[in-house]
């Protein structure tokens, strides 16, 4: 059975553009709920005099799961820092193979950060929240999922780069929507 590539891609695009508008959803969610948590908290202590422990907690682990998930979305839309004044200037042999150097380091650090963070997952297993007891597993799997998104972004736009190593990052980021 002969496999279309064409097909493959078509597909794979389509399952990359849902992957994107979930993590975007759900990025916009946990940024909601963590404003209106923070406001319920303040709300609660200096309106009512009263401190509200689960607002400031469940904030926290808001936070820490939209951070995780955006840095993926900021590769797709190549927002974070990086160093392009050679790319005017060398052949682009040279930057394909730069592309190389720079990715290697990079995609080895996201693969050990998956696997501490799943070595913590497993200490989460016996541990709680202070405030609602929840198992502490819960917040601690953003890091492998937000970094596994974060890769999948990094290997998508090491794929343009390499396409157009001379493309400029506007270019990129309608590439990217």
């Amino acid at each position: 059975m002969v496999v279309n590539f064409k097909s493959m891609l078509i597909v794979a695009g389509k399952i990359t553009a849902v992957l994107r508008r979930i993590m975007r959803w759900l990025i916009i969610s946990f940024f909601s709920y963590m404003a209106i948590a923070v406001l319920i908290q303040v709300v609660g202590r200096y309106v009512f005099n009263y401190s509200i422990d689960w607002a400031a907690e469940t904030a926290t682990f808001a936070q820490i799961w939209m951070i995780l998930l955006a840095a993926g979305l900021a590769m797709r839309s190549n927002l974070h820092v990086s160093v392009d004044a050679l790319t005017n200037i060398l052949p682009v042999p040279i930057l394909r193979f730069l592309i190389i150097v720079i990715a290697v380091p990079c995609l080895w650090f996201l693969w050990q950060a998956i696997v501490g963070s799943i070595v913590l997952i497993d200490i989460g297993q016996i541990q709680t929240s202070p405030v609602l007891q929840i198992p502490m597993w819960i917040p601690y799997l953003a890091l492998p999922i937000g970094l596994i998104y974060f890769g999948f972004e990094l290997l998508l736009s090491l794929v343009v780069k390499w396409k157009d190593p001379k493309r400029s990052v506007t270019e990129i980021d309608k590439l990217a929507t």
